[in-house]
């Protein structure tokens, strides 16, 4: 399950994992950072990462592509 909300200047996607063995994902998406974050319960605190716009572009064609080497 998922959701997508949108707010004046951001773009929140929610993942869930649909049988409760890990945290939700979350992605933050603006026009000059995507922060994707999962809640850790070892640490108490959400693990974050911080790619730029163009590297979300990048993975979101990787998942749909074959295995190679692209430009």
């Amino acid at each position: 399950m998922f959701s997508v909300e949108y707010d004046h200047d951001e773009i929140c996607i929610t993942v869930v994992d649909d049988y409760g063995f890990h945290g939700d994902l979350k992605i933050h998406a603006f026009n000059d950072i995507v922060y994707i974050s999962q809640w850790d319960p070892d640490t108490d605190s959400d693990s974050l990462m911080m790619i730029s716009p163009d590297m979300w572009e990048q993975l979101l064609q990787a998942i749909n592509s074959t295995e190679g080497v692209y430009v």
